[in-house]
């Protein structure tokens, strides 16, 4: 079993001088877009802006909610805690995201303040942190990329063992994916917490014990504040509540799961997998290129409302930079990959970007599927 055998090595990036150079290059043209701009690579004001307008979005939806303005029609509150539920991964892409990565502020107290409000949309920062840095490190590398470990229920990566049910799964998947906030919030932080050791490369993992003090209080705020208080104030029988609160994770939930994963998981991508020494025959500049893709990379109202989570190249390769400095830096990236022989790899539109995701899921969804581990990137020795 081939994920089994990745988990248990420590991974790691080999390459080439002109390999290196790339990157070297690419590197000093985004650090003299700063210079020579006389930019900082935090949030500018248009970013703090839009955080601000985005967590007062939060607590007027809110306000609605348990004021009985909405309880008139089943509809409306079913509305407004949709709009509650748009408003929190609205916040996700753009603040949180990025304060997670450092990437928000300068200042590191900050940063970890806005990364915790994550825990107040019924996450867990610190368990983000974590599982996502692993994503980052290893992307699509089955066994070690938390992002494609589905315990079966999914096969995003040809090195899954298959099951008969992924013959559906091109069916099945988006289903799921509306599920997964409500998974997140119910189960999976419990889960990482308590039942899993390795996270990525890191193994044998411990936690503080403030951690799980956190973990529990800060869900326990959640579900109360969310369904708890409107359950106590809205005059509606409690079923509509209920159910109002479970679709306010579904539909936002479908658009939170697919627009990460178009980027990743789209026919035109590789799967890499290590050799026996755990090497990957790339270094991280050019596996990323392989395994990720744009799209809507000029669309600026798509970056703005999305945080910048559809021009994914710039946000791996340059985790610490804020997304309000994407667009520019796509370009430079792209230009310095085309000098250089380097495949970047983008859609037009994020329809056209779903349609390849679909098609990966049906290639992935037969047993004999094959997906090539690197692209033209064996070539640059």
């Amino acid at each position: 079993m081939l994920k089994r055998t990745t988990i248990s090595k420590t991974v790691k990036y080999k390459s080439t001088k002109p390999k290196d150079e790339f990157a070297k290059e690419l590197r000093r043209r985004v650090n003299n877009y700063f210079t020579d701009n006389n930019l900082s690579p935090y949030a500018n004001d248009t970013v703090k802006i839009k955080g601000i307008l985005g967590y007062l979005s939060w607590f007027v939806m809110f306000g609605l909610i348990i004021s009985n303005v909405l309880s008139g029609s089943v509809l409306l509150l079913f509305a407004g805690f949709l709009a509650l539920g748009f408003v929190n991964i609205f916040l996700a892409f753009n603040i949180m995201h990025d304060a997670c990565h450092g990437a928000y502020s300068e200042n590191k107290r900050w940063n970890t303040i806005l990364g915790y409000t994550m825990n107040f949309i019924g996450g867990n920062s610190y368990l983000f942190t974590k599982m996502h840095g692993a994503h980052h490190s290893f992307v699509n590398i089955a066994g070690i990329d938390v992002t494609l470990e589905t315990h079966g229920m999914f096969r995003f990566t040809p090195h899954e063992p298959w099951m008969p049910k992924h013959k559906w799964q091109h069916i099945y998947t988006p289903i799921l994916y509306a599920l997964a906030m409500i998974h997140w919030v119910l189960i999976k932080d419990y889960k990482w917490m308590f039942g899993e050791l390795s996270i990525g490369n890191n193994k044998n993992i411990k936690h503080a014990p403030k951690e799980y003090v956190i973990l529990f209080v800060s869900k326990a705020f959640y579900y109360f504040v969310t369904l708890g208080l409107p359950l106590l104030l809205v005059n509606m029988p409690w079923y509509w509540i209920v159910l109002a609160w479970i679709n306010m994770h579904l539909l936002p939930s479908l658009c939170f799961a697919l627009l990460f994963q178009v980027t990743h998981v789209y026919n035109g991508t590789c799967y890499p997998l290590p050799d026996d020494e755990g090497n990957i025959e790339n270094n991280y500049f050019i596996h990323v290129l392989e395994t990720t893709a744009d799209f809507s990379r000029t669309n600026k109202f798509t970056c703005w409302i999305t945080g910048g989570i559809n021009i994914h190249i710039v946000h791996h390769l340059f985790p610490k930079i804020n997304h309000g400095h994407y667009i520019p830096l796509t370009q430079i990236i792209k230009d310095t990959a085309e000098e250089y022989g380097v495949n970047y790899q983008e859609n037009e539109n994020f329809w056209q970007a779903l349609k390849l995701h679909m098609q990966m899921l049906h290639k992935l969804s037969k047993k004999d599927a094959v997906v090539p581990q690197y692209g033209s990137s064996v070539s640059m020795v």
